[in-house]
């Protein structure tokens, strides 16, 4: 709703850049590029004891829709017509505003979205409501909004703070609150005072697009293609690459002194990005974007302003015009110009995405979080600390577990207190570790031990985790590509000699599922859609399906923590230790869970036991240098702990073993399990295997 609080009319844009308008027919919806027709314009009005759901009523006076007459015969698409209700009490004519990120879906009382077709004709520009099914229309039915009319307020001053939704939808520049729209809305009351408008034009200057770069040293700049902004090694011309992790990519940020709302870009060469007046191609509006060295840094064609739109940025020049990131076959494939963008289909060559490489440290550190909770969704916490790629030095030091630290906590709080976890996709699959032991892919079966990682923790690193397959194999984000001229690469089990950054996981909230970064800025995607692209697991940058990287995580084994100790005498002792990390368990080692006091070993050792497993392959071998997966027992018997294998193996009708450590032979467990609750090292035979053959005559004779 906080996009139409405050408004009085309304234009609404499609995924498709065309608007929401209202025909000449009174009757028909449709989708048209003409905003600037009165048809276009939806005045809000609110419904009385309902304050989450609006009415939209046309130019023509009939109110938006959703009937229940079949778009066409056999399709599930209802039509939106502009119809008089009866009585303003039928809830057809309702609709239910839901935020989408920056965008709106407006949902009707059945649970169906109103929704903007494309494909071929009849489908093309029409309206209908319905639930999207397929992956590729879940966006038809994302709307933005942009403001027409704004309701006045009592208090002037609290204008720009009601008014943000609604401008990272509509750039204005200040003079736009006077002539805002066409002659036909010239001829109604002024949106807002001149005053107002000065005030608001003020605020967003100062504010709303500097906030990405008051507290950087240095940015990387992401376009809507994915691709980075870099200098030429001619050090002169600039272009867009991929390979955001070189040097080339970065651009040291300079203010201006005496004008607060611009800055300077400096490229790895030291020289300036630069709005040149040389045409790109003759005949073409669009002009060159440079590298150089002014005479002075009075120069305006260095000065670029920052102008925010939802979580990405436009960089203004000072004639108005905007640093664009071309598309289209050469020329123009991966230039830069500056230009004003006349099509809808490329307003968003202007938008870039702020990833803060290095980042100025000031003496109030909530105050940089607070910055840094606004950055766009191309940057990361990991990127903001950490530091840049090449330099792999950390930017900000910092001392025990508060302060900055903290901030980088977002996802890892979804691991911190897992043995082992399940990832789960948007489509509703789990990444599993395939047979061979090297491919990964998505599957339904959740249930299987191969769509079980245990999640293992970086010594020194508190951002980063391991994950390894019931193989003992590592989730490794390789250079492999996974098809030739395709931007994602393979993701695989592996396990190298020396864990490496490949096989370290940084993991991103966002909202209720987190996002697995790579060290260079890729993510974890699950991919849809035909084959060979279906089921398969890669790293990648999305370029069109954000939500292909999104996982939930299904905890499985939760890592134990110390039981509360009540001897007075010690609790201030333990208080302490526990403040500083001694017992924070980072790792299923032996080393986490025994202390040099055996008051606190004691304790813990009452509850319970940590159990080691191995599985064996068919002749009994085990692979070395592996440490197998482990659990939490709290049982006392081995049948307990029998079933309790076949549980965390999937393996039915298996021989518990211990190894004799001086001839490394196999023998089955017969007995009680060890007293006191120690920590056990078992291997696990099938009992189909030729290994457990060895023991029938054994358990034959002992019979």
């Amino acid at each position: 709703m906080e996009f139409f609080n405050k408004a009085k009319a309304i234009k609404l844009r499609s995924h498709l850049g065309k608007y929401l308008v209202a025909d000449d027919d009174q009757q028909t919806v449709r989708q048209s590029r003409n905003d600037s027709s009165r048809k276009a314009r939806w005045i809000v009005e609110f419904v009385e004891g309902k304050n989450h759901v609006i009415r939209l009523k046309s130019c023509h006076g009939r109110y938006l829709t959703a009937s229940d007459e079949s778009f066409l015969l056999g399709m599930t698409g209802k039509k939106v017509l502009q119809t008089i209700p009866s009585s303003m009490k039928d809830n057809s004519v309702e609709w239910e505003p839901r935020k989408e990120g920056f965008h709106v879906t407006l949902r009707t009382k059945g649970g169906k979205f109103l929704r903007a077709n494309g494909g071929t004709p009849p489908w093309r520009n029409s309206i209908t409501y319905d639930v999207p099914q397929r992956t590729a229309t879940q966006d038809w039915v994302l709307w933005e909004v942009d403001v027409v009319d704004i309701s006045l307020l009592e208090s002037s001053e609290s204008l720009p703070s009601n008014m943000s939704p609604a401008s990272s939808f509509c750039s204005w520049p200040p003079e736009d609150f006077s002539t805002a729209g066409s002659d036909s809305y010239r001829s109604q009351t002024s949106i807002i005072s001149k005053k107002s408008a000065g005030l608001y034009a003020s605020e967003r200057q100062n504010g709303d697009g500097m906030e990405f770069f008051h507290r950087a040293k240095a940015v990387r700049l992401q376009s809507h293609l994915g691709k980075y902004l870099v200098a030429d090694e001619d050090e002169e011309t600039v272009r867009q690459s991929r390979h955001g992790a070189t040097h080339k990519a970065r651009w040291t940020v300079e203010f201006v002194e005496g004008n607060d709302h611009v800055i300077r870009l400096k490229s790895c060469h030291g020289r300036y990005l630069t709005a040149s007046d040389d045409p790109f191609l003759l005949g073409m509006t669009g002009k060159r974007v440079v590298q150089s060295i002014p005479e002075t840094k009075m120069d305006a064609s260095i000065e670029w302003e920052p102008v925010k739109e939802g979580s990405r940025v436009k960089l203004q020049t000072r004639e108005g015009k905007f640093l664009r990131a071309n598309g289209g076959t050469p020329p123009w494939r991966n230039s830069i110009t500056h230009d004003v963008p006349h099509r809808t289909a490329t307003q968003s060559w202007v938008l870039w995405g702020v990833d803060m490489v290095d980042i100025s440290i000031s003496d109030d550190s909530e105050s940089l979080l607070s910055c840094l909770s606004s950055v766009s969704s191309f940057s990361s916490m990991a990127d903001d600390f950490t530091g840049s790629p090449e330099t792999s030095s950390p930017l900000i030091s910092t001392t025990g577990r508060s302060g900055y630290t903290s901030g980088r906590q977002g996802g890892m709080e979804l691991f911190s207190k897992a043995i082992s976890v399940r990832l789960r996709s948007h489509h509703d699959k789990y990444l599993l570790a395939e047979d061979d032991q090297e491919s990964v892919c998505q599957d339904r079966h959740g249930s299987s031990k191969r769509a079980k990682w245990t999640v293992e923790f970086v010594d020194g690193v508190d951002n980063v985790i391991r994950l390894k397959s019931c193989y003992g194999k590592y989730l490794t984000a390789t250079d492999e590509q996974y098809l030739l001229g395709v931007t994602g690469r393979k993701v695989l089990q592996t396990l190298p000699r020396k864990l490496d950054s490949l096989v370290e996981w940084e993991p991103v909230r966002d909202g209720f599922q987190v996002r697995l970064k790579t060290r260079y800025g890729n993510y974890l995607r699950a991919n849809g859609g035909l084959p060979p692209w279906r089921n398969s697991i890669t790293h990648d940058i999305p370029q069109r399906h954000s939500d292909w990287i999104l996982w939930e995580v299904d905890v499985v084994e939760i890592r134990p923590e110390p039981p509360e100790l009540k001897t007075v005498s010690r609790t201030d002792s333990l208080e302490s230790e526990s403040s500083s990390g001694s017992f924070h368990l980072r790792s299923p080692r032996l080393s986490k869970f025994e202390s040099n006091d055996s008051f606190v070993s004691s304790q813990m050792k009452s509850d319970g036991r940590i159990i080691y497993y191995y599985v064996v392959d068919d002749k009994g071998n085990v692979e070395e240098g592996i440490e197998g997966p482990s659990f939490y027992f709290k049982g006392h018997g081995l049948e307990e702990l029998t079933q309790k294998l076949e549980e965390e193996t999937g393996l039915e009708n298996i021989i518990v073993c211990s190894r004799n450590p001086l001839n490394q032979k196999l023998y089955p467990l017969r007995l009680h399990l060890p007293p006191n609750n120690a920590n056990m090292h078992v291997v696990v035979v099938p009992a189909s295997s030729q290994a457990a053959r060895k023991f029938w005559p054994e358990s034959a004779s002992s019979t």
